[in-house]
């Protein structure tokens, strides 16, 4: 009963923020741990090289010791050895495993739980054979033992600063999520209650002529089918939005999580000193930044053209122009992968299209053909007349194709098919901004593929009333190709 009473924008407000915090604090958490679980390893490691270190200084002056039996001298040598904070015991046995000297410290402090259960609450044993190396000759054992807690002064404040890090993080991941929600998902799904709530209250048509009964039957059928068709459109919003927040939480999770993982390593030293390493790091995080970016531009996108917020401008354009111009990035794009891209232009007509749509139309064309084709496959990208006074941009690619049931969707958002790879990014937004584009401008988007033989992508377009050919026949490029 409370629940009905608040604001519906406000509830779904409420629960969005929710999940933006779950997943926030879910990564924050798992990133913390696997700071806290690597900075442990290295602190039993560097036990190992504080060990092998002690042993290396003292097994000579121990091994001469043992081998004169010089009880007095082992056991001032045992002694110096407390000097280290983290040893807790020191022993000289002879070669018949008698023992020469020996020497143990208590240890005052009583470790935490979380340095027990991570660095261990027994001390580590450690012991080195000693040996007179002219006399070839095996005279005792030199055994020490480390306290894994005292040799790792700076553990458990650093776990607690893993923590804290981690809930500043998850703090600023989640205020983001919220921020995207609110900006992508709140203000469509709100609309759409409000018309549902104002489909009860629309007026029937009092003019039609009848008595009570017909009235009365034509305001009920008004409103159920204003109630259906507002089920349909909340059920389809509401599937939207579960559709969106999937994509959405494993899309985003993987360059935030490069992000994150790098930006943890410099801010814990590793790879500092190394300028190669850092680079990497560096051009990691950078990288990642980027196809973020993408996404979030992506969806941008997608939520302004279905919006209707969107405006073209329309004007003459040259197809065979537009590929000429772009060759270049189009060919950078392909050599990433080692496919080569050639060009087929057989027509010079200009077209009735915004150009810097039909641009993005052409780069997203050609980098799916690469992300999807086959390494030192290839992609062509042309102009062609078409029947009815249109002209087709299209991009042909070699790779593996799209079954037959898939093509009827593959231009619906979040729908990515078969291709659907861990490796390969987005949201599955780019085909479906483009038929919203392409549809913007008067014209039509389609696709057609063969299993195992490879996709062609294009778009129809109306020719100019007044078009004609900007370039001589025999100005047409020549097949450029790129490995």
């Amino acid at each position: 009963m409370v629940s009905s009473q608040v604001p519906f924008r406000r509830r779904l407000s409420v629960r969005q923020a929710q999940i933006a915090v779950f997943i926030a604090l879910a990564i924050g958490a798992v990133f913390a741990i696997m700071q806290i679980l690597l900075d442990a390893r290295n602190e039993r490691k560097d036990l190992s090289v504080h060990a092998a270190s002690i042993l290396n200084y003292a097994g000579q002056p121990a091994a001469r010791a043992a081998y004169r039996l010089d009880d007095v001298g082992a056991q001032e040598l045992v002694a110096s050895l407390l000097s280290d904070p983290a040893l807790v015991q020191a022993q000289i046995l002879d070669e018949i495993g008698l023992t020469l000297a020996r020497a143990t410290r208590t240890t005052t402090k009583s470790p935490s739980v979380i340095e027990q259960l991570l660095l261990g609450s027994e001390a580590a044993h450690f012991e080195r054979h000693l040996r007179i190396e002219k006399a070839d000759l095996d005279v005792g054992t030199l055994i020490i033992e480390l306290d894994p807690v005292a040799a790792a002064p700076g553990f458990l404040q650093r776990t607690w600063n893993a923590v804290l890090s981690g809930l500043l993080k998850s703090t600023l991941l989640a205020f983001l999520l919220t921020t995207i929600f609110q900006l992508i998902i709140t203000k469509r799904v709100t609309r759409l209650a409000e018309s549902f709530s104002s489909a009860a209250h629309n007026k029937p048509n009092t003019n039609r002529r009848g008595d009570e009964l017909d009235l009365l039957e034509e305001r009920v059928l008004q409103s159920t089918n204003a109630l259906a068709a507002a089920v349909i459109e909340a059920q389809a919003a509401n599937k939207a939005k579960s559709v969106f927040l999937a994509s959405m939480s494993h899309e985003m999770r993987t360059p935030l999580n490069a992000i994150i993982g790098y930006a943890e390593a410099l801010e814990m030293g590793i790879g500092v000193d190394n300028t190669e390493r850092r680079n990497s790091y560096l051009k990691n995080i950078s990288s990642a930044g980027r196809q973020l970016n993408r996404l979030l531009g992506d969806i941008l996108d997608f939520s302004k053209i279905e919006a209707g917020s969107i405006e073209f401008e329309i004007e003459d354009v040259s197809l065979a122009d537009i590929i000429r111009r772009d060759t270049q990035q189009l060919e950078e794009i392909a050599a990433e992968r080692q496919i080569t891209l050639k060009t087929d232009i057989s027509t010079e007509e200009t077209v009735q299209a915004d150009q810097s749509r039909l641009r993005q139309i052409l780069l997203n064309f050609v980098t799916n053909a690469t992300k999807y084709n086959t390494s030192g496959g290839t992609v062509i990208v042309g102009v062609t007349a078409r029947p009815n006074g249109l002209q087709r941009l299209y991009v042909k690619d070699s790779g593996s194709g799209i079954p037959p049931d898939q093509l009827r969707s593959i231009f619906e958002p979040f729908v990515r098919g078969d291709n659907n790879l861990p490796d390969i990014p987005g949201a599955g937004l780019g085909l479906a901004i483009c038929k919203m584009l392409a549809e913007g401008m008067g014209g039509h988007i389609g696709c057609d593929s063969i299993v195992a033989e490879g996709s062609t992508f294009w778009v129809d377009l109306k020719v100019s009333p007044a078009a004609a050919p900007s370039h001589d026949e025999g100005a047409l490029p020549q097949l450029s190709e790129i490995r």
